[in-house]
């Protein structure tokens, strides 16, 4: 059977997916402050619009004129395709320890063919509506369940500034991606990078990939070595040769 792929709208990042997400799967970009998570969501859902692909962002984090205002200041046209009625914003309540009330953006999903679909934040959408593990791992298959058939990006904040030092967390189980955006140092300078954790069903590079935000977005450099790990040697025993 031939997997449909789809462009991620990202310059270099579909090299590193071998061609493209797979249609109808579940990506997490996860990733600390100023990583550029976000973004990553922007471009897949503008991706999708000029693919005819109508999409929709379920925002927690961010009123929808706030996400206008950041994509603006990025040269990222999410307005101008919403005002096609090509995305749909639909910003969540925050009721604190309330089920999630999805009939909004599931009924849009319906009426308007939704094809993309972004979660901006999966943690923010813990926090609001999760009170214990157990319960956590429950809410996130049920909101997995109820996206089934559309291609899925969420957001979330990672719980490590190393990536070396990852700890993996019950929705990197749960969901069919997995990809990590972090700052590497050397010396005294920082550069983003990313690495794909896992992305079930499809093949794609493990190597670290810097990548740079700028005006008019992300571009992602699979082709290059991040600086940081240029001359780098793995960190001796303390034992004598």
């Amino acid at each position: 059977m031939v997997v449909k792929k789809l462009k991620t709208g990202i310059s270099g990042l579909d090299k590193v997916f071998k061609g493209g997400v797979r249609e109808k799967s579940a990506l997490l970009i996860s990733g600390g402050p100023g990583t550029g998570k976000s973004i990553f969501a922007m471009h897949f859902l503008i991706a999708g619009a000029k693919a005819g692909e109508p999409g929709m962002a379920i925002l927690y984090d961010v009123d929808k004129d706030e996400y206008l205002d950041y994509a603006d200041t990025l040269g990222l046209p999410v307005r101008k395709y919403v005002d096609e009625k090509k995305i749909f914003l639909v910003k969540q309540p925050l009721l604190l320890r309330k089920t999630p009330n999805l009939s909004v953006p599931l009924e849009l999903m319906r009426k308007r063919k939704i094809k993309r679909v972004v979660l901006d934040s999966l943690t923010m959408f813990s926090y609001v509506h999760v009170t214990d593990d157990r319960q956590y791992r429950s809410e996130i298959v049920n909101f997995l369940d109820r996206m089934n058939g559309v291609t899925l990006l969420a957001t979330s904040e990672a719980r490590f500034l190393n990536i070396d030092e990852a700890n993996f967390n019950p929705e990197d189980f749960l969901f069919d991606g997995v990809v990590y955006l972090t700052k590497v140092r050397k010396e005294a300078e920082f550069e983003r990078v990313l690495h794909v954790s896992k992305m079930r069903g499809q093949d794609h590079l493990i190597n670290l990939v810097p990548f740079f935000i700028d005006k008019g977005g992300i571009k992602v450099y699979p082709d290059q070595i991040p600086f940081a790990v240029v001359g780098w040697e793995p960190p001796t025993t303390g034992f004598a040769k």
